[in-house]
């Protein structure tokens, strides 16, 4: 197949664009991107796979952008014998027509047009093979698959052969005749075995039907064994049975001679129970009498401890009494102690409290002094404090403001230098001998040279001659307005401030500083005078103690009394500001004799406060030497008090026992109490004998053995009944299956089973013969196809390898499989396989590879092979290499390729290349869109035309 040209009309973003390609050779279409050249192959796809009616995602996708048009696509192609000319629109207005030029002339439309092409195709053209040899944009440029091409089977056959299309004739049709003899031999195959070799087909139900049989078989034969197993079980339980009986009547026998025993032995039993009640009865009666004596011997002994007890406690009250009248003695001289040491404790406490009284009113003294000093030092800083602010609070100038006003100076100043620096210059010079002469109202002094720049107007005179005004001209009146403009700025902002110039808000300034400096020092006075109080709290502070003091006169020295007097005194305070900062008052001789006052009152205090504390503490040793006394005379009482209510309590209980014992003799004298305990114990220890001698006769009999022997005959009675009607049960089940499996007919269906079995196997040996003579077959042919292919892999090889060693050198030789796909690259001794080589090295093979496969294919059978932007990870030498592989591969031969790029300096190398340059295809913006394509004289032959597609339908 060849490709000569194709027109897009309203495809994606190309409005309308006709390309024509050389018919053999390298076409190369470049263009930058969004400018349609994927668009060109896409639009083959689909002018021969869709149908004009069809509503495909790729269909609609070849729709314009934002315009109401049907995608529409012409190609004009050469395969096989045919010259054809294929057109469809989709979308709008849809249409298929066919015009086939060569060798026939025909006409078709509609459906008929589109299955004429396809049948023109599937006659000429390898489509698989078309597929192959095209390199996809979004695709890398990898190996081609190969395997099973018509085309290229039959181009590599007479390679292998040595015909080259000259020797002998060549079978159209030969190859796909023996791959559809392998592929039929195989579908023979899968018709018996589906995938993983599981049966299909006649050998599943073969085999399906061999399964059935011989699980219908086995449960014939199982059913038919049931009723044998049962037969065999009723004769076993017959005869369990008769045994069951004859067992059954002889453990009868045996348990009633049992329990005819085990009732004589229940009769002795009894005996032996009323015995050891008697027995049980007669020691009862001894423990009571026995009780009884033991209670008479501790009531004895009571009575005799409780009046040794009552003799004890009238001891010990004499001896508490004694000892309690020598601790009252004692107690009493101490308390005289205590007393006398409380008194002069008073007496210190009085002496100390009045030392205490005199610093305090010493120490209130002082603290009045020192206040009222500190509030006239006070009273006089917030004087001069508010002096200060009064004196500065008029001024306005502050650092800001100064420096703002510095700024507008400085701008005057550049105004007036800009304004010297482009006006004119007037050069008065004085002459010897001349006098009068004045420049702009200045003189000028004989011998003086004066530069005056002519800003504004100036006046030059001699006095008594002349006078001459020299004026600037307009060139400087825009300088002039600035400087202007700068002096009445900086002018309005000093009389804003107060002042007349910049160097007498400096002045205002500093003296705004220095009141504030002073301002801060006052307020730093003021509060460390006062502490962090106000001026009314140290006030009242003041007047608390002199009210406090006011009561006792007291004689304060007279430089105290006169600095009382002394009123603050303001402007004297102004007069030396250090007096206002000193904390220290003038007094120093009335502070001094104030502290000296201080401290001998404090030595006072503190030696009345030492002799108040040691008489107390003696006073408190007194007091807890009296109160120990005290406490061991409490305690001597409460001894007494014990003693006697414990000598009253024994002597009570000793009176209550004596008088309990002779009422308990009274009733039993001592001798009938003990007469009677021996009695009932000899009676007691006969009833014990006769119950043991009893007892041991019943034992020797051995009764326990009876028993368990008479309950073990109960049991197996029992057991051999429940075992009989088990059995019973049984026989009734096994007879009821037996009645019922004779009826079913369970031999006959055994037989049946058995003759399908057979019939099963012999169809399942049957078809199992023919799978595998299928099999075979396959396998053999597909043997000798494998060996056929092998034969191909050498000129495929030795093609690519003629085109790769361009690239890679003489050296390189490569592996290529069965499937005509490279294993493996050698390059100077070195293999490598072909997934570890680079992506550089795969896309460079993987096209020498397709363009070796144009070179094989034979015209007639050939394709067009298509890359699109390829090659973009090889380097430039690389690059230089293949553009030699392509018209090493082109040159000489018939087949044509077609390289779509936006980068062409990539292709820029290959020789004899058709280049065509597609550029961007708009529609006229106030056009109506046509559904109709241009006519062919619109379009120059190898020029075309474009139009810049939507970003979102092309990536070319």
């Amino acid at each position: 197949m060849r490709l000569l040209r194709i027109r897009l009309t309203n495809f994606r973003g190309v409005h309308d664009r006709e390309v024509h390609l050389a018919e053999q050779g390298v076409t190369v279409l470049e263009g930058d991107n969004e400018v349609g050249k994927t668009s060109t192959v896409s639009a083959l796809d689909l002018l021969v796979d869709f149908r004009d009616s069809s509503t495909a995602a790729e269909v609609r996708a070849a729709a314009p952008a934002g315009r109401d048009a049907g995608p529409e696509v012409e190609a004009e192609i050469v395969t096989g014998s045919y010259r054809v000319v294929y057109r469809k629109r989709w979308v709008r207005r849809k249409l298929t027509e066919l015009t086939v030029l060569a060798p026939t002339a025909e006409q078709l439309t509609g459906r008929e047009a589109h299955e004429r092409m396809l049948a023109i195709l599937d006659e000429t053209m390898d489509r698989s093979l078309w597929r192959a040899l095209r390199v996809e944009q979004h695709t890398p440029l990898g190996q081609a698959d190969l395997g099973g091409q018509d085309a290229l089977t039959r181009a590599l056959d007479r390679a292998a052969s040595g015909a080259s299309g000259a020797g002998g004739p060549v079978v159209p049709g030969a190859d796909a005749a023996a791959e559809d003899l392998v592929e039929r031999a195989l579908a023979e195959v899968r018709r018996y075995h589906g995938g993983h070799h599981r049966p299909v087909g006649p050998l599943r139900e073969a085999t399906e039907r061999l399964t059935n049989a011989r699980t219908e078989a086995e449960a014939a034969e199982a059913s038919v064994a049931e009723v044998e197993r049962d037969v065999t079980l009723r004769a076993d339980l017959d005869r369990e049975a008769s045994s069951l009986a004859v067992e059954r009547r002889g453990q009868s026998d045996r348990a009633h001679e049992l329990e005819d025993r085990w009732s004589a032995f229940e009769a002795r039993r009894l005996e032996v129970a009323a015995a050891a009640e008697r027995a049980e009865a007669s020691r009862e009666r001894a423990r009571r009498s026995t009780d009884r004596q033991a209670e008479r011997a501790r009531l004895i002994e009571r009575a005799d401890g409780a009046a040794r007890t009552a003799d004890a406690a009238d001891t010990a009250i004499a001896t508490h009494e004694e000892r309690d009248t020598a601790r009252r003695s004692d107690r009493d001289e101490q308390r005289a102690a205590w007393e006398a040491a409380r008194a002069a404790a008073t007496g210190a406490d009085t002496a100390s409290r009045t030392a205490d009284d005199a610093l305090a009113t010493a120490r209130d003294r002082a603290e009045l002094a020192d206040l009222s000093e500190r509030l006239r030092r006070a009273e006089a800083a917030d004087t001069a404090r508010r002096e200060v602010e009064r004196a500065a609070a008029g001024g306005r100038v502050d650092a800001a403001a100064v420096e703002s006003l510095e700024d507008l100076d400085r701008q005057v100043v550049r105004a007036e230098a800009e304004l010297a620096a482009g006006a004119g210059t007037v050069e008065v010079v004085g002459l010897d001998g001349a006098h009068g002469v004045t420049a702009d109202g200045e003189p000028v002094a004989p011998g003086e040279t004066r530069n005056v720049p002519v800003a504004g107007p100036v006046t030059i005179g001699v006095s008594g001659v002349v006078e001459v005004r020299v004026r600037p001209g307009l060139d400087g009146a825009e300088a002039r307005r600035r400087v202007e403009q700068a002096r009445e700025a900086r002018d309005r902002a000093c009389a804003d401030l107060g002042v007349t110039d910049v160097p007498a808000a400096r002045a205002a300034r500093h003296a705004a500083e220095d009141a504030a400096g002073r301002t801060r020092e006052l307020a730093a006075v003021l509060e460390r005078e006062l502490g962090g109080r106000t001026t009314a709290e140290v006030r009242a502070e003041v007047d608390r103690l002199a009210e406090r003091l006011r009561p006792e006169p007291v004689e304060e020295p007279r430089s105290a009394r006169r600095k009382g007097r002394r009123e603050p005194a303001g402007p004297a305070l102004f007069d030396d500001p250090a007096r206002v900062d000193d904390p220290d008052g003038p007094d120093d001789a009335a502070r001094a004799a104030r502290t000296a006052e201080l401290d001998g009152l404090r030595r006072d205090a503190a030696d009345a406060r030492d002799a108040a504390g040691d008489a107390r503490r003696a006073a408190e040793e007194a007091e807890q030497a009296w109160r120990r006394y005290d406490d061991a005379v409490r305690a001597a009482e409460s001894e007494v008090a014990a003693a006697r209510t414990t000598g009253a309590v024994a002597r009570s209980d000793a009176d209550r026992l004596a008088a309990e014992l002779a009422d308990a003799r009274a009733a039993q004298p001592d001798d009938a109490l003990d007469a009677e305990a021996t009695d009932t114990l000899a009676r007691a220890r006969r009833m014990e004998a006769d119950h043991e001698q009893r007892a041991a006769a019943l034992a020797a009999d051995d009764p326990d053995t009876v028993e368990a022997l008479v309950v073990s005959a109960r049991r197996a009675t029992d057991a051999l009944t429940e075992r009989s009607a088990e059995v019973e049960r049984r026989r009734a089940e096994v007879t009821g299956r037996l009645q019922m499996a004779g009826g079913e007919g369970r031999h006959d269906r055994l037989t049946a089973a058995r003759d399908e079995l057979a019939a099963a196997e012999r169809e399942h040996a049957s078809v199992a013969r023919r799978a595998a003579a299928a099999a075979r077959l396959h396998t053999t042919l597909a043997r000798h196809r494998e060996e056929v292919r092998q034969a191909y892999v050498a000129p495929f090889r030795r093609e690519v390898e003629r085109l790769a060693r361009i690239v890679f050198g003489s050296s390189l030789a490569l592996e290529v499989d069965p499937g005509l796909r490279i294993v493996a690259r050698t390059l100077k001794g070195v293999t490598v396989p072909f997934e570890a080589l680079s992506s550089g090295a795969k896309e460079q093979l993987g096209l020498c590879a397709r363009l070796a496969v144009a070179a094989l294919v034979d015209a007639e059978d050939g394709v067009p092979v298509m890359i699109d932007d390829a090659l973009g990870h090889s380097d430039p030498a690389r690059l230089e290499r293949l553009a030699a592989v392509f018209t090493a591969a082109t040159t000489g031969t018939t087949h044509q390729v077609v390289v779509l790029t936006c980068s062409p300096a990539r292709y820029r190398g290959i020789g004899a290349a058709r280049t065509v340059a597609l550029s961007p295809s708009l529609p006229p913006p106030a056009a109506v869109p046509s559904h109709e394509p241009a006519s062919s004289a619109e379009v120059g032959a190898g020029e075309a035309t474009g139009s810049a597609e939507d970003p979102l339908r092309d990536t070319g």
